[in-house]
């Protein structure tokens, strides 16, 4: 409980930031559906093919969590931190 605490407390303070976490996000989200969509139409059958949707996989999921990250700071974390700053 005291990790989450001090996450909110350090997340919630400063929302520029988790804007710049949220686009980052998004953009390496949007990066590795791309390598997906490429790999899916441009790339014949072979193994390259599945090498390159497994990394577009793992990008896109490390963005997915890169935004969610970002968003949870601007909202969730910031309501938190403004509820323990009146405690």
């Amino acid at each position: 409980m005291e990790f989450l605490h001090k996450l909110a407390m350090k997340l919630g303070k400063n929302p520029t930031l988790a804007l710049i976490k949220l686009i980052q996000g998004g953009l390496i989200f949007f990066f590795g559906a791309l390598m997906l969509m490429v790999a899916d139409r441009v790339i014949e059958d072979s193994l390259i093919r599945e090498i390159i949707a497994l990394a577009g996989s793992i990008i896109a999921a490390c963005g997915l969590f890169l935004a969610l990250i970002g968003y949870l700071s601007m909202s969730v974390f910031r309501i938190y931190h403004m509820i323990k700053k009146k405690d």
